[in-house]
C-alpha cells in the first residue's frame, strides 16, 4: 500500500461538537450525542483517498477528493434531523495497461435522517450513557456515475458511554438497497471508537477547551460479499463553539470484487454550532 501522504494526519481545520461541545465525540463514527432543541450543527468534511482497481480494462490507479457537507437539527429534546449531501470534487483514474486517465466529479447520493434517544443516564458532570435509534432515506441525486437510482431505507443504532476522560461509541447502521442486482447491494456499516481526553486532566471552567485523541475500528459489509475494516487514528482540539480535528484510516482487512481498494484516506473537516 502506498502511504505517501500519511504527514496530511496532522493537518487540521475547524469543527464543532454537539450536545455538550466539550463531551468527547469521534470523527468516523455515529455519535449517541445531539445538539439541544432548536441548535443547528454546520458540519463540513474533506477527504483525500488513493485506491486501485483490477477490471477488465487494465489495472487502474484511483485518486479523489471528496466532500461531505452535514446539517443537524434538533428538532425536540429527544429527536434530531440529519441531512448529509456527499461531493465528489475530483476523481481521477489512470489506466496503468493503457495510459490512459480520466477525471471526474459529482454528487453522490443525499441522506435524510432522524436521530431518536431512547435512554440517556447522566451520572456525572460530564459523564454518561445514552442510545440512539437512527433512521432515514438515501436518495439519488441524479448525478451520473456517483448517484444511484434508487430510495434506500436505512436503519440502525448508536450507544455512547462517557466516563472521566474517556469515552467508547459502537453503532451499526443498515441500508436496504432498493435497487438490487447489479446496481448495488444491502450494506452494513459498523464503528467501534475510543476517545481519551488529553488535556486538561479535570476541567475548571464552563467554557472548557480540550485536546483529544482518539482511534477508531469502521468497517462495512455488503450483501454482495465486499467488505472493508480500517483502522482510524485521530486529533480533535475542541472550544466552547468549535473543535480542530483530522484522521487517517488505514485498511487493515480487505475481501472486495466489486469496488476498489483504498490504501488509505485522510480526512479533515469542521462542525460548527449555532
Amino acid at each position: 500500500m502506498r502511504l505517501r501522504f500519511l504527514a496530511c494526519l496532522w493537518v487540521l481545520c475547524l469543527a464543532a461538537m454537539g450536545e455538550q461541545v466539550h463531551a468527547q465525540a469521534p470523527i468516523n463514527s455515529n455519535v449517541a450525542l445531539q445538539p439541544s432543541e432548536g441548535g443547528l450543527i454546520i458540519r463540513q468534511q474533506f477527504r483525500y483517498a488513493e485506491g486501485d482497481f483490477q477490471s477488465s480494462m487494465g489495472d487502474l490507479d484511483i485518486q479523489s477528493v471528496s466532500s461531505i457537507t452535514t446539517l443537524v437539527y434538533g428538532a425536540t429534546k429527544k429527536v434530531t434531523l440529519i441531512v448529509n449531501a456527499p461531493l465528489v470534487l475530483s476523481r481521477r483514474i489512470d489506466n496503468r495497461t493503457s495510459g490512459f486517465d480520466d477525471t471526474d466529479s459529482g454528487f453522490t447520493d443525499l441522506s435524510v435522517l432522524a436521530k431518536v434517544r431512547v435512554y440517556r443516564n447522566d451520572f456525572g458532570p460530564t459523564d454518561t450513557t445514552r442510545f440512539d435509534l437512527i433512521g432515514g432515506l438515501e436518495l439519488p441525486t441524479g448525478a451520473g456515475a456517483f448517484g444511484s437510482d434508487s430510495v434506500d431505507p436505512v436503519i440502525g443504532g448508536v450507544l455512547t458511554h462517557i466516563e472521566g476522560r474517556h469515552a467508547l461509541d459502537v453503532d451499526a447502521v443498515w441500508k436496504l438497497n432498493t435497487a438490487g442486482g447489479s446496481r448495488g447491494a444491502d450494506l452494513l456499516r459498523y464503528d467501534f471508537a475510543y476517545i481519551y481526553r488529553l488535556s486538561p486532566a479535570v476541567y475548571a471552567s464552563q467554557k472548557p477547551t480540550a485536546l483529544f485523541g482518539l482511534m477508531e475500528l469502521n468497517g462495512f459489509y455488503e450483501a454482495n460479499g465486499d467488505q472493508e475494516l480500517f483502522l482510524s487514528p485521530g486529533i480533535q482540539y475542541v472550544t466552547q463553539r468549535w473543535v480542530l480535528e483530522a484522521t487517517l484510516q488505514v485498511p487493515i482487512w480487505q475481501d472486495l470484487s466489486q469496488r476498489a481498494e483504498r490504501d488509505f484516506i485522510v480526512g479533515i473537516g469542521f462542525r460548527v454550532q449555532f
